[in-house]
């Protein structure tokens, strides 16, 4: 288990009472309570930013649960307007909310629907993201006090793991999540584990993908079992199952972290969208927060299924299963 140390820097204390009723009129707040927070959240992350181009996003109910800011150099940040934690983050990757004229709903991490969109549209999942309301000028207090404490001590040790190398970046819009991740995961073992997992020929996206769909994992909505079954069918034909076999549980934050520190990934199964429900997305890293919250915040560091690595989703009730091969 690798132990990532980061730099913390002292921010001023600001008065955090402009929106403390955050949710009840977003047209006239401007959100700087949940910039002030997300700033000096990132800064602890080790990422010195501005946070600009706020838009609100509407939980499935109609009312403003989270507001996403853009990243000065790159990135974007979600925050819950009702107690400041932080659901989504990426440091590389664009807001997937670009138009500020546009209303969107979030329905918590990689879950997002433009409004419009959603009018005429039956809405699929039972998991709805909303969080009770907290103060959150204490709150951005508390974490202002833990950089000032941190300051002393000149540093903050979090829990966290990464694999050793990049994952493919693989999209295809005629293709289903499920079959993506797991040609992510084989070619991967391909990569760095054992060149036998795929042959020559395929060792592209179109190919491996393409062989996939035709004689493994029906290109549609794939349950946990579907996957695990035809990554086994797989590594079966490819003489390999003496070796490897892929496997299936309930979401397990501590058999992630194992495998991620065994340089292996994880495809995880979310069932958090409003208008299709279940997506498949690949875990690549993990971190634990403990300063200052009095409950740990655990993260993963995923593939989003949409061709973005590096995507920071918080822990929760949305992420219901994993595939693995070991």
């Amino acid at each position: 288990m690798a132990m990532l140390l980061m730099n913390m820097v002292l921010v001023p204390a600001v008065s955090a009472q402009t929106n403390e009723n955050i949710g009840i009129n977003a047209e006239c707040d401007d959100f700087s309570i949940e910039k002030e927070y997300g700033t000096l959240f990132l800064e602890k992350m080790g990422y010195s930013v501005e946070l600009t181009s706020p838009i609100p996003l509407n939980n499935l109910e109609g009312n403003v649960e989270a507001v996403a800011f853009s990243i000065s150099n790159g990135g974007y940040i979600i925050i819950n307007v009702n107690d400041l934690s932080v659901p989504e983050f990426s440091t590389t990757n664009k807001s997937p909310f670009i138009d500020g004229n546009k209303s969107y709903y979030y329905n918590g991490p990689l879950a997002y629907v433009e409004a419009e969109e959603l009018k005429n549209r039956e809405i699929k999942t039972t998991y709805i993201y909303k969080k009770e309301k907290v103060s959150k000028s204490k709150k951005l207090m508390e974490l202002q006090e833990a950089a000032t404490e941190a300051q002393k001590i000149q540093t903050l040790s979090s829990t966290s793991g990464i694999l050793s190398h990049s994952l493919r970046t693989w999209e295809d819009d005629d293709i289903y999540c499920g079959p993506i991740a797991a040609g992510i995961t084989l070619i991967y073992f391909d990569d760095y584990h054992d060149d036998d997992f795929v042959a020559t020929g395929y060792e592209n996206q179109n190919d491996l993908l393409d062989l996939i769909i035709d004689n493994y994992i029906d290109n549609s909505g794939a349950y946990s079992w579907e996957l695990r079954d035809g990554l086994n069918s797989y590594i079966a034909d490819r003489n390999l199952a003496n070796e490897y076999s892929a496997y299936s549980t309930s979401f397990d934050y501590n058999k992630l972290m194992s495998l991620i520190n065994a340089d292996k990934p994880i495809d995880v199964l979310t069932n958090n969208h409003p208008t299709f429900d279940d997506h498949w997305v690949i875990a690549h890293g993990y971190y634990i927060l403990t300063v200052p919250y009095v409950d740990p915040q655990y993260y993963i560091i995923v593939n989003n299924g949409w061709g973005a690595n590096g995507v920071n989703v918080l822990m929760d009730d949305y992420l219901v299963s994993q595939v693995w091969i070991e």
